[in-house]
């Protein structure tokens, strides 16, 4: 309860503070915790698994998200009601019952383009328990109180190359992660770098199409492909993301346009 005074699971967008965090002694020996920033948020997420964190990277490449709030906490006195009327036992922590928590509150627009928020709950499928399902009721019935939709996510389905296709490039969605890299220099960079990629033969792999390139220019080496990767996550440049990219294999890329009148 002392998070919630700490201002946790509180805020929105950049101001939002997870209830619970990587760096939490609690959530330590699970072995999967990571700090991301975000290409929402402009904020450290912090995911507490695999699956968590493969989730987190979907809902960043979606255009209709806007905010996204993990480790999201139900009020207290809410659940702890709705575990009393069902008769089953509150979440708890030595002895003690503790606040219950979404892994995530997405902010999504809708058709008619207005925001919404959804809650989502992930659990592989193997973890499934009767109490995994008694804590799920808890989170249905209050989210069904207050109208927002919430759904559990398994981990059947994944689209995987996708997922591991923008973890190859997430880090580079702003071009101020890498030194002497800004908005003006990618304006001015992207076109022959473009145009350079598109001349070498299709069977050359993308790193030594970059390092070319790099080198044709006269950019220092690594430059080339850090575009790649930003370009690619700003959607400004194309490609298919459903395959598999690796840097050892030739990358088909287009401009938007063209790709959609192939």
């Amino acid at each position: 309860m002392n998070r919630l005074k700490d201002g946790r699971g509180q805020g929105q967008g950049e101001s939002y503070i997870p209830y619970i965090q990587a760096n939490d002694n609690k959530v330590a020996s699970e072995g999967w915790l990571t700090r991301t920033p975000g290409w929402h948020s402009n904020r450290i997420h912090h995911t507490l698994s695999k699956y968590e964190y493969q989730y987190f990277l979907v809902q960043e490449w979606t255009d209709q998200i806007t905010d996204i709030r993990e480790q999201y906490p139900l009020p207290y006195e809410d659940t702890q009601r709705i575990a009393e009327k069902l008769n089953i036992r509150h979440p708890h922590l030595d002895g003690h019952d503790v606040v219950l928590t979404s892994d995530f509150m997405l902010t999504v627009i809708d058709d008619n383009d207005s925001l919404n928020d959804q809650a989502r709950t992930f659990k592989p499928i193997h973890k499934l328990t009767k109490r995994t399902l008694e804590l799920f009721e808890i989170e249905r019935r209050y989210y069904k109180e207050v109208g927002i939709q919430w759904k559990v996510v398994f981990d059947v389905g994944r689209p995987i190359n996708l997922i591991k296709n923008i973890d190859w490039l997430h880090d580079a969605k702003r071009a101020d992660t890498r030194p002497g890299m800004d908005s003006e220099v990618v304006n001015m960079i992207a076109e022959p770098i473009f145009e350079k990629l598109k001349q070498y033969n299709t069977k050359l792999s993308i790193s030594k199409s970059c390092l070319r390139c790099d080198d044709h220019i006269g950019l220092e080496p690594g430059t080339s492909m850090f575009m790649v990767k930003h370009m690619l996550a700003n959607k400004r440049w194309v490609t298919d993301m459903t395959v598999l990219i690796r840097e050892s294999a030739p990358l088909v890329i287009d401009l938007p346009g063209q790709r959609e009148m192939k």
